[in-house]
């Protein structure tokens, strides 16, 4: 059983391909379900996501490639939320959904992943210079906290996304700087992808690291798989180094979601 739960479409504005095209490649990849989570609108980092009134193509999109494969592959629906708890829209909340993907992208105002930030950091631009490497972990894992403790989402998004900022890992244990976040993230029921995207993009590792990986599955904390795929050839990409690892650790099934309920699948 192949799962791929976290994928992107155009609407986005930082996506390329069609959905035909991507549901093409996930067969073509032999994935078994394969889900569509786009970033949520929102009055916030507009230029990250689609608008207000792309809801109805996305959805339109959606229905469209459900309709010409559903024979050959399983098709979900979801979003991928960013979660702020200052200006999150919770009216898309309510939209029918199979599941949604919940993630921290931003810390206060500025974006752990945006290109733009992390040159700035490495460069030790004035904004960031006085600020400690292990606060930065904790502020983003409190943030993992919060997201959970909501009981929104379904799924925790590249849970440890703040490295490629920081290029390292914190000097305090991250299993310490993570523990209260995990426990909020088990009491949730909410699954932990394993996301291949920080391999494309050069870490080494997935999201989440080996290290973090074994102390989510010490929480007894249930995981999916996402390509986090922004155009066509990044879908399965490092599908079975994924699986490896999560086999390697002790996991033996992933989850997926229909209609918000949670499904247990042997991969």
């Amino acid at each position: 059983m192949k799962v791929d739960l976290h994928n992107h479409t155009y609407l986005c504005k930082h996506a390329m391909g069609t959905a035909e095209q991507y549901v093409q490649k996930a067969i073509e990849q032999k994935i078994d379900v394969f889900g569509f989570s786009d970033h949520n609108p929102m009055n916030f980092d507009k230029t990250h996501r689609m608008e207000y009134y792309h809801k109805d193509d996305y959805i339109r999109i959606f229905k469209d490639v459900k309709q010409n494969f559903s024979k050959d592959i399983k098709l979900l629906f979801g979003y991928e939320f960013d979660y702020l708890d200052y200006r999150m829209n919770k009216e898309l909340l309510k939209y029918k959904v199979d599941y949604l993907i919940g993630s921290i992208h931003f810390i206060n105002d500025f974006g752990v992943d945006d290109p733009n930030i992390i040159k700035e950091f490495a460069q030790k631009n004035i904004k960031f210079k006085n600020k400690d490497i292990d606060l930065l972990w904790e502020d983003y894992f409190m943030q993992i906290k919060k997201m959970a403790t909501t009981g929104y989402f379904n799924i925790v998004g590249h849970i440890d996304l703040v490295k490629i900022l920081t290029k390292k890992e914190p000097s305090k244990d991250i299993r310490l700087i993570a523990k209260d976040a995990l426990k909020a993230i088990k009491n949730s029921g909410m699954s932990v992808e394993i996301n291949a995207s920080a391999l494309r993009k050069g870490l080494g590792e997935a999201y989440p690291s080996r290290k973090l990986l074994e102390e989510i599955f010490s929480y007894d904390i249930p995981i999916t798989f996402g390509s986090d795929a922004h155009q066509v050839d990044h879908i399965g990409y490092e599908k079975e180094y994924c699986e490896n690892l999560a086999k390697d650790i002790g996991f033996k099934q992933c989850v997926y979601y229909e209609n918000r309920e949670t499904v247990s699948v042997a991969f």
